[in-house]
Parts: C-alpha cells; structure tokens; sequence
C-alpha cells in the first residue's frame, strides 16, 4: 500500500487503484472501496494482515486466490490482480 497526497488530502492507493471508504469486515481482512486511477473503474480490494492470520487461515486465503483466478462465471467476482508485500496481500 502507498500514500499520496493530493489537493492538500491523504490518500492511499495499491497498484493503480485508489482507496476510497471500507464495504465490510470479515475474519481474513478489510474490504475497499478502489477506484482505478485512469479508467475510473470500481473495484472491490481486499487487504488481508499476513501478521494477524494463522498459518491455516493463511492456506485458506491463497486457496481462494487462487480458485478465483480460475473461475469466470456471472454471478462470481472476477479476480483482476493480487498485490502483496511482506505484511499485506
């Protein structure tokens, strides 16, 4: 994740999507609002905590990337791009 700062704001981004206000919690991590920078396209981000999941909970949530990366189907959110450093993915 990085800071920026605009029009006297702060605002964070990652990759080319801008955060914007959280949809929602769950055991994994934080849901967002992104707003990619040049297409203006909506988008749903999750930003999962490596330090605050167990080693399990860890597998499940790469599970599910990786099956997301998969899967194409109408009803199913597509998966565009995962992100990750040492502390978030």
């Amino acid at each position: 994740m990085t800071t920026s700062t605009k029009e006297g704001g702060c605002a964070q981004y990652v990759g080319p999507y801008r955060l914007e206000k959280t949809l929602g919690k769950g055991q994994t991590g934080l849901v967002k609002l992104g707003i990619h920078c040049i297409t203006g396209q909506k988008v749903a981000i999750k930003i999962v905590n490596r330090e605050k999941l167990t080693e399990s909970v860890l597998m499940k949530v790469e599970r599910e990337i990786a099956i997301l990366k998969l899967i194409e189907h109408p009803h199913v959110l597509k998966l565009h791009d995962v992100y990750e450093n040492k502390k978030y993915l």
